[in-house]
């Protein structure tokens, strides 16, 4: 079960790991992701360090396939985090990490979990987040069906509703960037069937609302979540299956073929998110059932 052991969090807040948690939060590039009593930080969507936590040892590593063949030398790679001294040394390794990623990237790019880090920031904790209708608990899920891009909770940014954190209900965003990924044996239908097959069993839904209720509060603890009050339920209503599609060309049939052929989800309800004015923030307003999509944007698909 994903979420950090007291003590990990302890050292986030006022211990060994202070300075990197203040530096995420300073630097709206990194994105702090927590799993079974570790921490993924990403930058542009690649994870540029991971930190875990074993028998009060804390041991941090960086995945070395970003490295360009040109690097013959990695400043500050130190596995086990003893002092302080040992952390500043990562700290001042992390603008070296990055641009050995925006390079590795300019040949592999990650286009869409990228604009999963963004669409994170901009709910979560950038300026529009308090506007917003939902929160991101967490991204890169991986089950026994395949990985859900994003979890998320639905907290319509009313004032009345941001006092009640009873009963919220619980949301998942798949994400798709062009029209290319809509298809085959990662496409929209695929999707469907996966978190059919995910919700089909009770007890993964109770199970992950149990987590996202943890890692919820646990960011909120931390500072990475802009919100007053920690989740106390999730509701019993079915949760949204929410398709994010970035970059749909509105010349293009795929979008439409693939939806009039989307096999039945009768454990989430299907919704499509549109952007408020070129932005990432998630709004009601802005997200529709397929009936409503279809008819409001019928010109663009």
């Amino acid at each position: 079960m994903r979420g950090l052991r007291s003590n990990f969090i302890t050292h986030l807040m006022s211990g060994l790991l202070g300075q990197i948690l203040d530096l995420v939060k300073l630097d709206s590039t990194l994105c702090l992701e927590i799993r079974e009593n570790y921490i993924n930080i990403y930058y542009r969507g690649g994870n540029i360090i991971r930190i875990g936590e074993d028998g009060g040892v804390f041991k941090a590593s960086f995945d070395r396939k970003y490295l360009n063949e040109n690097s013959t030398k990695v400043p500050g790679l130190i596995e086990t985090l003893n002092n302080v001294d040992d952390v500043e040394v990562w700290l001042n390794t992390i603008p070296f990490l990055k641009h050995e990623m925006d390079l590795w990237f300019g040949c592999h790019s990650k286009d869409e979990r990228e604009f999963q880090q963004l669409m994170l920031r901009e709910n979560n904790f950038g300026n529009s987040a308090k506007g917003t209708d939902y929160f991101i608990c967490d991204i890169e899920y991986a089950n026994h069906t395949g990985r859900f891009d994003l979890v998320a909770v639905k907290w319509p940014s009313t004032s009345v509703h941001r006092k009640n954190n009873k009963d919220l209900r619980l949301a998942f965003v798949e994400m798709k960037y062009l029209d290319n990924a809509l298809t085959g044996n990662a496409g929209l239908c695929k999707h469907i069937e996966d978190i059919n097959t995910f919700l089909a069993k009770n007890d993964n839904l109770e199970n992950i609302k149990e987590e996202m209720k943890l890692i919820f509060n646990q960011k909120l603890e931390l500072g990475l979540i802009n919100n007053q009050k920690p989740i106390e339920s999730f509701s019993n209503e079915k949760p949204e299956f929410i398709l994010a599609l970035i970059n749909h060309d509105p010349a293009s049939s795929i979008l439409r073929n693939e939806l009039n052929k989307l096999p039945d989800c009768p454990n989430a309800e299907i919704k499509i998110a549109t952007s408020n004015f070129m932005g990432h923030g998630l709004y009601s307003q802005g997200i529709y059932s397929i009936d409503e999509f279809l008819n409001k944007f019928e010109g663009n698909i």
